[in-house]
């Protein structure tokens, strides 16, 4: 029997192929294959290329973690620069062109980032992607179904909102749900509840199906992504020492450098001690492999990953140390600010609350220092007084303040009595009269204070300061929260309510984190705080002073910080607040009253003076001498 021939058309056989193609399953690829695959790079240095997975190697796993059997939820706390917002894109795109689903991308707020995403690195993908470009559907002004921030495709939709809109998180059902930045989402939406909770919801009905990748940069200790973080395996990459082939992980602690030079800052291998350069750190990385640290854990539907920008190849390791020089001579003057930010984008690790706003009264103790022969040295040019009202006594602190608010503690009283009765608030007076003996060879009397009216002296605080308003004498009430140092005062008034003086409000927290930050200063020059060997600058001053500690906990995922007292009495620190908030209100031209005194200085040397006397505190008949 003769077997019959077909003839095929080759025009036919490539027509049904396309077809086939159209209508058949996609070939079975990972995000990071179809990354290499069809991905091209719109924006940063290497725009206009195809994406290569292997530049970067560790974002293999991080990409491929959403086809790990069982796992549904993927976490990843890391830095700035690691690529986290392109794995955030490649993802989106795999799952439009080979496993479509409803889609949603969460960004901190609708506009700007949820708009700056959508246009800046989203829809540029899309348009230079061909893949993505067939799939899908062109933007048209009339279409309701495809805008900036809502996106159709076969199969499914995508949808971009921000963690500040109800309305936006509010749709229907959505399998993969990218979080982008949590630890910036507002903890709640007004009568909605906890926002990541209500996004997360959003994914209830795929179960099993379900794939939330959440992406942060940390901020707090337990703070959303910290918290993610820990309930998963905690994996982090490990790469061969080039010379010793011992795994280790990139840590800061292993970087090295000469001193003041960045140039020479290399990563040390903690086995062998071999200097890694930039060129065998990002080399190795072809080498490397993610590794779970906690391999026991109640969830296994949760993985986790740290990264820093050590690992980018985008960075070098002169510029981390740049970043850290940067940040520590910030620190140095009290703004700890940068450090904590460099914590956070470089080393992608959350900062301990409790780790930088308080002081510990021996480090006081160890850097007191004998002012000489007069009571208020060169450097300090206005003296300014806090009082602290008791029932049983008054306490007053005399700070002297100097260009930069480089400080000096001048002279401290406590002034014991019922303080309903007239003799404590008389020995007040005659300490406001009080001459203090200036280095220039001038005598300095208080130039502002503030006064304490809360508690049950109320009444008796502004009757005191409305017979001394011409002295600069405030009274003022202390306020916790999110408050300025100073705020403009309440007016008088009259009525039932009388009350015949101004009542300035001091921000109690801002002025508190104020002082903690200058009390850390190191270095003399601007926010030092300066603290004589005087017989009362002893032990209990300094305890008194460091009283307090600023606490941050979670409570519900959502941060609360308030200062706490580690003892009973912080008179002082109350003092000291309110020393400053006074010359907040008096706003002296610091620079100016320091050079007029240190020309009186150089008069004095210059003529002959006779030697000056030990100190001796005069009462002045009136007025005060500036």
């Amino acid at each position: 029997m003769t077997e019959a021939v077909i003839d095929v058309d080759p025009q036919m056989d490539a027509l049904v192929q396309r077809a086939f193609a159209r209508v058949g399953p996609p070939p079975k690829l990972t995000v990071s294959e179809f990354a290499d695959a069809h991905i091209i790079v719109t924006s940063g240095p290497l725009a206009g290329a195809k994406w290569r997975t292997q530049f970067a190697p560790y974002q293999r796993g991080i990409m491929d973690a959403v086809h790990e059997k069982g796992v549904q939820t993927i976490v990843v706390m890391g830095s700035s620069q690691w690529g986290k917002t392109a794995c955030g894109v490649n993802i989106v795109a795999y799952h439009i062109a080979h496993d479509p689903c409803p889609i949603l991308v969460v960004e901190p707020s609708v506009d700007p980032m949820g708009k700056d995403f959508a246009k800046n690195r989203l829809d540029p993908v899309i348009e230079a992607t061909e893949v993505l470009n067939a799939k899908v559907s062109k933007k048209r002004s009339k279409d309701a179904s495809n805008t900036t921030l809502q996106k159709t495709f076969s199969g499914g939709s995508l949808a971009i909102a921000g963690a500040n809109s109800a309305a936006s998180l509010a749709a229907r059902p959505v399998r993969l749900l990218i979080l982008d930045e949590v630890d910036r989402y507002p903890h709640e939406l007004p009568g909605e509840g906890n926002t990541l909770s209500i996004a997360m919801k959003r994914t209830q009905t795929y179960r099993q199906r379900k794939r939330i990748v959440m992406l942060s940069s940390p901020t707090l200790v337990n703070a959303p992504i910290h918290a993610w973080f820990k309930r998963g395996d905690q994996r982090r990459f490990y790469v061969p020492c080039p010379k010793c082939s011992h795994f280790h992980t990139y840590q800061w602690q292993n970087v090295r450098w000469t001193e003041r030079d960045p140039t020479t800052a290399r990563l040390h291998c903690p086995a062998c001690d071999y200097p890694i350069g930039d060129a065998e750190r990002v080399a190795i990385l072809s080498k490397g492999e993610w590794r779970a640290e906690q391999t026991e854990r109640a969830d296994s539907s949760i993985v986790s990953f740290h990264i820093w920008e050590a690992y980018s190849p985008m960075s070098s390791l002169e510029e981390i140390v740049k970043g850290f020089l940067g940040a520590r001579e910030k620190q140095k003057t009290g703004d700890r600010s940068e450090m904590h930010s460099w914590q956070n984008t470089t080393l992608g690790e959350p900062v301990e609350p409790d780790d930088g706003i308080g002081v510990e009264p021996h480090v006081l103790m160890l850097r007191r220092e004998d002012y000489g022969r007069t009571e208020v040295p060169q450097g300090a040019c206005c003296l300014t007084m806090g009082v602290d009202t008791q029932d049983d006594r008054l306490e007053a602190l005399v700070v002297g303040w100097g260009p930069g608010y480089e400080s000096w503690v001048i002279d401290r009283h406590t002034f014991s009595g019922d303080t309903s009765q007239p003799q404590p608030w008389a020995q007040l007076d005659r300490m406001l009269e009080m001459r203090y003996r200036h280095e220039s060879g001038a005598t300095l009397m208080v130039h502002a204070s503030s006064i304490d009216s809360g508690g049950h002296r109320t009444a008796i605080v502004y009757d005191w300061v409305k017979r001394r308003e011409a002295r600069n004498i405030y009274a003022i009430i202390g306020r916790d929260g999110q408050r300025p140092i100073m705020a403009s005062p309440s007016p008088r008034r009259w009525g039932r309510d009388e009350r015949e003086v101004p009542l300035y409000t001091v921000g109690t927290d801002a002025s508190k984190a104020l002082l903690m930050s200058r009390l850390g200063v190191t270095e003399r020059g601007p926010g030092y705080v300066h603290l004589p060997t005087a017989v009362w600058c002893d032990e209990e001053f300094c305890l008194q002073v460091t009283a307090e500690r600023l606490v941050t906990k979670f409570h519900e995922g959502r941060p609360v910080s308030r200062w706490v007292s580690r003892r009973p009495r912080n008179e002082m620190l109350d003092c000291f607040v309110y020393a400053i908030s006074a010359l907040e209100w008096l706003h002296p031209q610091l620079e100016t009253m320091a050079a007029n005194l240190a020309a009186m200085a150089g008069r004095r040397s210059d003529g002959d003076q006779p030697k000056p006397k030990p100190p001796e505190r005069r009462m002045a008949r009136s007025g005060y001498l500036g």
